[in-house]
């Protein structure tokens, strides 16, 4: 699919939860956590805050730095597994926010490998129904569902969003997209209450059943072996910089040694945001770009790994230019989300099979 980023934008809470604060209700070292999962703090949304709010910033901040309007975009795919609501999605509130009255607007759940299988959605929405431009989001605020006294998994998360702004664009190299799931891990990560299968009650809220699960020894090998075999998949020795999803700095390593990749092409924020699922990826390719590792032509390898089990790469060319000069960007006059002033690509997308753990190309 041939698409190129026009502006990406990042969100995260003003407030900063430490390790020295978690570690004091939990009844441990600072130390502890840092040494198990790399993280030193995280942050959490504040009152009024919500995963939407935290994505309608990253949202506005993407299309500012694009120079467009919302008028402009022809879809809005919101990668999240904390939803502002059952419905409506919570890709149809911030659309609503941005003022936005015609465009489909539907949220992916795919816990933290969100993003990525939003951005493949996003791509092949490109040709599939002719919407020039997507607005893609990863946004989460998975404090909302945290047991604070549960020492496995209340040092791990945090909250935020990241957006893309991608546009079909024939001259651009196509992105190219690994998908798959096993419901087997179900067991593995998961919220007990809330949905059908378990609907909230006083007594699963005593219970704290509305929050995050997790079998971390599993989650930690089923996490490495998955993310290195995608990353051999995809083509581990033929990138400038990796972008996994940042759960624990330990897993990180793990992949990058399994796949013989050195470090220093790795990029890492997990120490100041913690586990954010489905933002983790896009907030920290926004922050690559604006700290200049990313570079118009670099080949970016995405790897993301999360509840379900689900799991997801991609390898993208960077087309983007510094942050300095995406600042100094024209801004657009509204379009038709659909108009397209260059010939249609015409290709036919045909089965997809990637969306079944096979490549998507």
């Amino acid at each position: 699919m041939r698409v190129s980023i026009r502006g990406i934008g990042k969100a995260v809470p003003d407030r900063v939860v430490t390790n020295a604060e978690v570690a004091k209700r939990l009844g441990v070292e600072p130390e502890w956590i840092e040494s198990r999962t790399g993280i030193r703090e995280r942050r959490y949304v504040a009152d009024g805050e919500s995963t939407a709010t935290l994505g309608l910033a990253a949202a506005r901040e993407a299309l500012d730095r694009a120079g467009l309007t919302p008028a402009s975009i022809g879809c809005v795919v919101v990668g999240t597994c904390s939803p502002e609501h059952q419905f409506p999605s919570t890709a149809c509130v911030i659309a609503h926010e941005l003022g936005m009255t015609a465009a489909p607007a539907f949220d992916v759940s795919a816990a933290c490998s969100g993003f990525v299988y939003s951005l493949a959605v996003g791509a092949a929405l490109t040709d599939g129904i002719g919407a020039r431009r997507v607005l893609v989001i990863g946004a989460d605020a998975l404090s909302k569902n945290l047991n604070f006294d549960d020492p496995v998994t209340a040092p791990l998360f945090g909250d935020g969003a990241g957006a893309v702004v991608i546009e079909r664009d024939e001259t651009a190299e196509p992105m190219h997209f690994s998908l798959g799931a096993d419901g087997a891990g179900g067991e593995q990560v998961f919220i007990t209450a809330g949905g059908n299968h378990m609907p909230s009650t006083p007594e699963t809220l005593a219970e704290h059943r509305h929050c995050i699960t997790m079998h971390v020894r599993e989650v930690y090998r089923s996490a490495v072996r998955t993310m290195t075999a995608l990353g051999a998949e995809m083509g581990a020795d033929g990138f400038d910089l990796l972008i996994a999803h940042q759960a624990n700095r330990r897993i990180l390593a793990d992949c990058a040694a399994a796949l013989d990749v050195d470090m220093s092409k790795v990029y890492m924020n997990i120490d100041r945001y913690g586990n954010t699922s489905g933002a983790s990826i896009p907030v920290a390719m926004c922050e690559a770009w604006e700290s200049g590792m990313l570079s118009p032509g670099d080949c970016l390898l995405l790897l993301a790994f999360g509840g379900g089990y689900t799991w997801g790469g991609a390898m993208i060319r960077w087309n983007l230019h510094s942050p300095a000069s995406a600042n100094g960007a024209i801004r657009e006059v509204a379009v038709s989300p659909n108009e397209d002033p260059g010939k249609e690509l015409g290709q036919e997308l045909g089965q997809v099979p990637g969306l079944l753990g096979v490549g998507l190309t």
